[in-house]
């Protein structure tokens, strides 16, 4: 059965990874960052509890626009007050991290599928 840890745990988790990737990588967005939120969508979705599977697989975006907007504020902290420049730093971002955000969502899914579809699997085996 392995471990199951509750949605907003695997969230967290998938943060964590995804913040270490930026560190790692720093603005660029290239592999490293990749791998390190690849890597965060696939434990997460591999360990959170079964109900909060279909929350945890598609959530890469909503975690790394969370992030983004953070870091950006925190390395902008004297633009506060100017939108236009906050948004002008969040658009590379935006633009670099894309293909990564879509290979973690289809990796997370992926994940959901083999889970639902072996829970599926387990459940009519032992039926009679």
């Amino acid at each position: 059965m392995g471990v199951q840890i509750p949605s907003l745990v695997a969230l967290a988790v998938m943060a964590v990874f995804a913040q270490v990737g930026i560190w790692v990588d720093g603005d660029d967005l290239g592999w490293p960052f990749g791998v390190w939120l690849v890597a965060g969508a696939l434990f997460a979705a591999a360990t959170v509890r079964k109900v909060g599977l279909w929350v945890v697989a598609p959530a890469p975006p909503v975690v790394f626009v969370v992030l983004m907007v953070g870091n950006t504020a925190w390395r902008q902290q004297n633009l506060w007050g100017s939108n236009k420049e906050f948004a002008a730093n969040t658009v590379p971002w935006l633009v670099h991290g894309f293909p990564w955000l879509a290979a973690a969502v289809g990796v997370g899914v992926l994940v959901a599928l083999f889970r639902a579809t072996r829970r599926l699997g387990d459940s009519s085996a032992g039926v009679r």
